[in-house]
């Protein structure tokens, strides 16, 4: 096992110590200079409770070692391990979710469509990105942010049970291209790992400039999981009115059959380095996100944070030092 910190930066407050040992010397200097104006100090030291026979040095060490676990405390040191859980603030997820006619097809059963299914892989994923962001975004014809990189995930619930469902997002098709673009504007320039979710069943027309999009995506160190929904046989698109079905659906007269494009999400998952997932259960979602290719070994460290070993220890320095000072010499 090994050791990392989740806030390296926090050791630039270092630079601090020699500042912090200089005001101890020159407040250790400064009461001396006071006691001396009482009278003879060689008294004052036999019926003093203070010590003032210890070297400066040795009075200030406690101060200097507090303050320096308390930067150790705040850097977040974690243990790390193997053992495939997701760490707190390690990871920066969004969701797309394809919103398009086509995810209202029934393949899985009747009343059962495939954006009812990408709702509920991600609603049980959820669990396991505790502690970490999300954001989420729909997409048909045009794509459409419906939240931003937030860890209130009870909001989220509450947006992907009432807000999101077919034709959620503008006008019509299924432009993946977009929703990637408006995805990885979401991201912030941080050094969390970066991971996009794809729930697809992968439209019917290639996106137009696919490569070029792809290409910024990687760039930006982005991963992309396609979560494929859907079958290679296709299913109808059923129609309902009050909640009742009615017909399904047609183009100039004619009832369509929306098939998995498996071709355009295998390719997105390749070209950012992630993985292709046909979705069966959330249990697959939930295991790409231990996968330490997709996430990363930092962020499934399954290191525990210790920030209160450095934390208690600083406590301890303080009030160990406290007693010594006040301590008969």
């Amino acid at each position: 096992m090994s050791i990392e910190f989740l806030n390296p930066k926090a050791f630039w407050a270092t630079v601090a110590v020699p500042l912090v040992l200089v005001a101890i010397v020159w407040g250790l200097r400064r009461r001396e200079t006071i006691l001396n104006e009482f009278g003879r100090v060689d008294l004052l030291k036999q019926f003093s409770r203070f010590s003032l026979n210890r070297k400066i040095f040795l009075r200030g060490l406690p101060t200097i070692l507090c303050f320096t676990l308390m930067i150790v405390a705040v850097a977040r040191p974690i243990l790390l391990g193997n053992f495939k859980k997701i760490m707190k603030g390690t990871l920066d997820v969004v969701a797309i979710l394809d919103v398009s006619k086509s995810m209202a097809a029934e393949d899985s059963g009747p009343e059962i469509s495939r954006v009812d299914l990408a709702k509920d892989a991600l609603l049980g994923c959820m669990s396991e990105l505790a502690g970490n962001r999300l954001g989420i975004v729909t997409f048909a014809g045009a794509s459409f942010p419906q939240a931003e990189l937030t860890e209130d995930f009870q909001a989220l619930r509450f947006v992907l049970k009432n807000w999101i469902g077919v034709d959620s997002a503008p006008s019509q098709g299924s432009s993946i291209g977009k929703a990637l673009q408006e995805a990885a504007d979401l991201f912030e320039n941080n050094d969390k790992r970066k991971l996009i979710l794809l729930f697809s069943d992968g439209g019917h027309v290639r996106p137009e400039k696919l490569e070029g999009i792809l290409t910024d995506v990687s760039a930006k160190d982005i991963t992309v999981v396609s979560v494929a929904i859907g079958t290679i046989e296709g299913a109808r698109i059923p129609v309902y009115e009050n909640g009742r079905f009615k017909e399904w659906f047609k183009i100039d007269g004619k009832e369509v059959t929306t098939q998995l494009n498996e071709e355009i999400l295998r390719e997105i998952s390749q070209a950012t380095g992630g993985k292709y997932i046909p979705l069966g259960a959330e249990r697959e979602i939930q295991d790409v996100l231990k996968d330490p290719g997709v996430v990363g070994q930092k962020a499934l460290s399954g290191g525990k944070e210790i920030f209160q070993i450095p934390l208690a220890l600083s406590i301890v320095f303080l009030f160990g030092g406290m007693y010594l000072e006040r301590r008969s010499a």
